[in-house]
């Protein structure tokens, strides 16, 4: 199951607008480099056949059917904090540690 709270979908849902893009969003898991921390992102993308997806009023929001295995039940929400606001996806079940590969785009070691 995918949930979004209602102040994320507020700022969701004005983003997209803002921006003329499709009302689509992926929950996806970034991989290599300073991206891949285990950390879950949103990008805009429409769903695909390996996906489960939820229509929330004009949001359609999917993750991978293998990825959600992992995850249970995922909840976008959205933290203001000053500069630092911004959506957070938060799991249901903790994330397995990463085999990351940051290589020296920082000093991440």
């Amino acid at each position: 199951m995918i949930a979004i709270t209602p102040l994320a979908h507020e700022k969701l849902t004005a983003f997209l607008t803002e921006n003329g893009t499709t009302p689509e969003v992926r929950v996806f898991l970034p991989t290599g480099g300073c991206g891949g921390d285990g950390q879950l992102a949103l990008a805009v993308d429409g769903p695909n056949d390996n996906d489960f997806t939820v229509k929330n009023g004009p949001l359609t929001l999917s993750i991978d059917k293998q990825l959600q295995k992992v995850t249970g039940e995922v909840t976008i929400d959205f933290k203001e904090v000053g500069r630092d606001s911004g959506f957070v996806v938060l799991t249901e079940k903790i994330m397995p540690a990463m085999d990351t590969d940051c290589g020296s785009c920082c000093d991440c070691h």
